[in-house]
């Protein structure tokens, strides 16, 4: 990546609208279902994450409470998501006020 590190963001879904975000960086994520707001949290929050999110943003820090799938769990919640076209169901989501 142009700042040297390997994190990134992806937005997959029409390309007028969106709907699942993945930062990730190294083997930690931060997966976001956008109709909604949820986020996929499978791990205890660690560390953030630093991602390139485009030329025009630039680099972005993800919260550690927002990183919390591992690098495997985001694939394989892209792969669902391609095949069905529904939020992933191999990962657990919650709303940023859920306790």
């Amino acid at each position: 990546m142009p700042h040297g590190g390997c994190g990134q963001t992806l937005t997959i879904g029409p390309t007028d609208h969106p709907t699942l975000r993945i930062d990730i960086d190294a083997d930690r994520a931060a997966l976001r279902w956008l109709p909604d707001g949820s986020h996929a949290a499978d791990l205890a929050p660690d560390t953030p994450i630093t991602v390139y999110e485009s030329p025009d943003a630039g680099l972005r820090d993800i919260p550690a409470a927002l990183a919390r799938v591992d690098a495997a769990a985001a694939r394989r919640a892209v792969v669902e998501y391609v095949e069905t076209g529904r939020r992933p169901t191999g990962v657990g989501w919650r709303h940023e006020d859920d306790a």
